[in-house]
């Protein structure tokens, strides 16, 4: 009998550690699928090609299809969350900043205000008792290369800005101070999300795509030197990794980030609506829960499988 066929596409390179992960370790296979992922990077065509029935499952689309579920009565849903943690944690500061406390009254620097990437800078300061809207801090947009956004920080013409890893190190070896700050419950990166309308016409599909989706965790976690053989060999040229220790410290995050048992954070959950409210204030009185259906992690759960992979 043939493997059946699963289209996915993710929303950002910065999932394809995970996908390539998953498809060069044969867990598709084990589980009698055939999943072809692919990046698709144009944002905005991501779920009308999910809609249109040209994929079948997006990786990602975290804050912006709770207003489309709310409003419209769209069936998006979410069935798996592979990390529930902001890594966007390292904060590339100007001399005199010691904590986030320093950065009242200061210009922050970030990519696009209005992208998961900058509302979740919105979110973490006001989180810390820095409110953007009272004019605690301001956050300034340049969107493009990172490099650019710490470098401008490094010349003092901004306070700080938040990196993600390897751009940490870089900019401490170009001189730069960098500060780690708490990791924020945040629903980002490989998200399982699809339309109910699918959900009920591949029943068995789903099933089989969510216990594949434990196994790659768990080879990820477990198959250390494996797993860091794939990303040198295949993420590394996509996400631009310069050294063998930027791949080590990239496997280092993932593998500590990501969940044996994919369950979304009930806080993670709170943090993206937070986002979602921000650009769409009239949802507000949406329960986000209704957008996860989490029956096929239960399942597995239940049924003792992914305790048996770690024992």
């Amino acid at each position: 009998m043939a493997n059946r066929k699963l289209r996915i596409i993710y929303r950002s390179n910065s999932h394809a550690p995970f996908w390539l992960v998953a498809e060069k370790s044969g867990v598709w296979e084990k589980n009698g699928l055939s999943v072809d992922t692919s990046p698709q990077l144009a944002r905005e065509k991501a779920v009308e090609a999910l809609k249109n029935g040209h994929v079948d499952l997006i990786s990602g689309n975290h804050h912006n299809l709770y207003v489309r579920n709310a409003k419209n009565g769209e069936d998006f849903v979410h069935l798996a969350q592979a990390t529930n943690n902001w890594t966007e944690n390292k904060l590339v500061v100007t001399d005199g900043i010691g904590s986030v406390q320093d950065l009242r009254g200061r210009k922050i620097v970030a990519d696009k205000l209005t992208s998961h990437a900058g509302l979740n800078i919105w979110l973490f300061l006001r989180q810390e008792g820095l409110d953007v809207d009272r004019g605690d801090v301001e956050l300034v947009e340049l969107r493009g290369a990172t490099e650019e956004r710490w470098r401008r920080v490094l010349k003092g013409e901004f306070a700080a800005t938040f990196v993600t890893l390897p751009h940490d190190a870089r900019a401490a070896k170009a001189g730069a101070r960098v500060i780690f700050v708490r990791a924020m419950p945040m629903i980002r990166g490989v998200t399982l999300t699809t339309t109910m309308s699918f959900v009920r016409s591949h029943e068995e599909e789903m099933g089989l795509l969510v216990r594949g989706f434990a196994d790659a965790i768990h080879f990820f976690i477990t198959q250390k030197e494996q797993t860091l053989e794939i990303l040198k060999e295949y993420a590394s040229p996509i996400l631009h990794m310069e050294s063998d220790d930027e791949v080590e410290r990239l496997y280092e995050e993932w593998a500590q980030s990501l969940e044996r048992k994919p369950y979304p954070a009930l806080d993670a959950v709170a943090n993206v609506f937070q986002l979602a409210v921000r650009r769409n204030p009239e949802i507000a009185g949406f329960n986000p829960l209704a957008l996860w259906n989490t029956h096929y992690v239960r399942a597995l759960d239940d049924s003792g499988y992914i305790d048996r992979l770690y024992q």
